[in-house]
């Protein structure tokens, strides 16, 4: 029987200098990156809305589940490149972003739940936003189908 660890330095993560260090679940791999120092912060005012959208039509625990499955399959298809997604919220900001992107006049602080479905827009479902282009297309994608 052969011993194995997973962890380069097990149980350290933290910061060192100007190196951080942590460990990540979803690519299954100790990370070291720089500490990033910027002199240029952007505007979060965009990242408000939407969270706060998120929160006033209270998203189903349905459509929480999908980008889960959508999470699964995302990252077991780009695990090789390196590439994972870890919860919920960042699918949730990337449909939206691009959401927004695809439709500048879109007022996040007035939009309903009825209205978006009405509308149609790419962010109601999983399903919807891959066929929009607002996600790469994954396996599996189209059984993706309840709404926000």
């Amino acid at each position: 029987m052969k011993a194995t660890v997973k962890l380069a330095l097990p149980g350290y993560t933290g910061n060192m200098d100007d190196v951080v260090i942590y460990y990540n679940s979803k690519l299954n791999k100790l990370i070291a990156r720089k500490k990033g120092k910027s002199d240029f912060v952007p505007d979060n005012t965009i990242t408000k809305e939407i969270y706060a959208f998120a929160r006033r039509i209270n998203l189903s625990a349905d459509y929480k589940k999908d980008c889960d499955k959508y999470i699964n399959a995302y990252n077991s298809k780009n695990r090789r490149n390196g590439k994972a997604m870890s919860s919920w919220p960042s699918v949730w900001m990337k449909v939206m972003r691009a959401q927004k992107k695809l439709l500048p006049e879109l007022d996040l602080n007035t939009l309903t739940r009825e209205q978006a479905i009405e509308a149609n827009l790419g962010c109601i479902s999983i399903a919807k936003a891959v066929e929009a282009g607002f996600l790469e297309n994954v396996p599996g994608h189209q059984k993706l189908t309840n709404l926000i």
